[in-house]
């Protein structure tokens, strides 16, 4: 049988809570019941501009439903809705930018920025645009934004680390790469990188091409779209997760954990 919600507490809606079933779903990387709830938010609203986002990231993603052309319509009516919403214009440049449509991606990425200047994630994700189109520099300004804002993301140590090595400058992306296996020790391209830092010393005559010929020269900044004040923990917040979780478990007989 089909979930069937009482309302929840206000000022929440039928469609932030089929929001947080959703993304519940997505975190568990069950896509299917993520896109199910999303779309079923969006039956109830379909101007809800965050459900909009969450539908166009899983289109966005390697997922079953995977359409970038989709997620860009998505993010142009969500952004028509509210151009305020920085996450709109963010998932709208990444969308340009998987479509290596580089000047709309550009400005997407501009308009986000005048709404959110100091997110570590937008500025990573600039960095990768300027690496792709070959503009070494500002890619070096904008990778070290995203780290003066948030030095904890490995994927951006990552990228400083092939951007050092394409102008060969491999003393920095050996310390670069260094940042990011102490952050992700576990994530196999960052540890191929280092082992290619030790060739290229041994072999200079080698080319950085050689040497990383089977590996991403950057690595996309992971982001879930946050709920923004769906997942405040005011009392509010609590019950209706609990309520999402409650019915979830009531349909599946599946153990949720309750998310903070």
């Amino acid at each position: 049988a089909g979930l069937r919600l009482g309302p929840p507490p206000p000022p929440r809606t039928p469609a932030d809570v089929w929001l947080q079933i959703g993304h519940i779903h997505e975190l568990q990387k069950n896509f299917a019941g993520a896109m199910e709830g999303y779309q079923s938010g969006l039956a109830d609203d379909p101007n809800h501009t965050k459900l909009m986002q969450h539908v166009a990231w899983l289109k966005l993603q390697d997922t079953p439903f995977a359409n970038v052309v989709e997620a860009t319509q998505l993010l142009r009516r969500s952004s028509e809705l509210d151009p305020t919403d920085a996450q709109t214009w963010y998932l709208l440049g990444r969308c340009h930018l998987a479509a290596k449509n580089y000047t709309n991606s550009h400005t997407s990425y501009q308009q986000a920025v005048y709404r959110d200047e100091k997110s570590p994630t937008l500025w990573c994700s600039i960095g990768i645009l300027y690496f792709k189109i070959g503009q070494h520099k500002e890619a070096l300004d904008a990778y070290s934004k995203a780290i003066r804002f948030n030095p904890h993301m490995s994927a951006v140590w990552y990228n400083l680390g092939t951007l050092y090595e394409s102008c060969r400058q491999i003393p920095d992306a050996k310390d670069a790469y260094q940042h990011a296996i102490e952050l992700d020790p576990e994530r196999q391209c960052i540890k191929a990188r280092m082992q290619g830092i030790a060739r290229l010393a041994e072999n200079p005559h080698l080319s950085v091409e050689e040497v990383n010929r089977d590996l991403p020269s950057y690595l996309d900044p992971v982001v879930l779209p946050c709920l923004d004040r769906l997942t405040e923990s005011t009392a509010g917040d609590a019950a209706a997760s609990q309520m999402v979780i409650a019915a979830m478990q009531q349909d599946s007989g599946a153990a949720v954990a309750a998310f903070a």
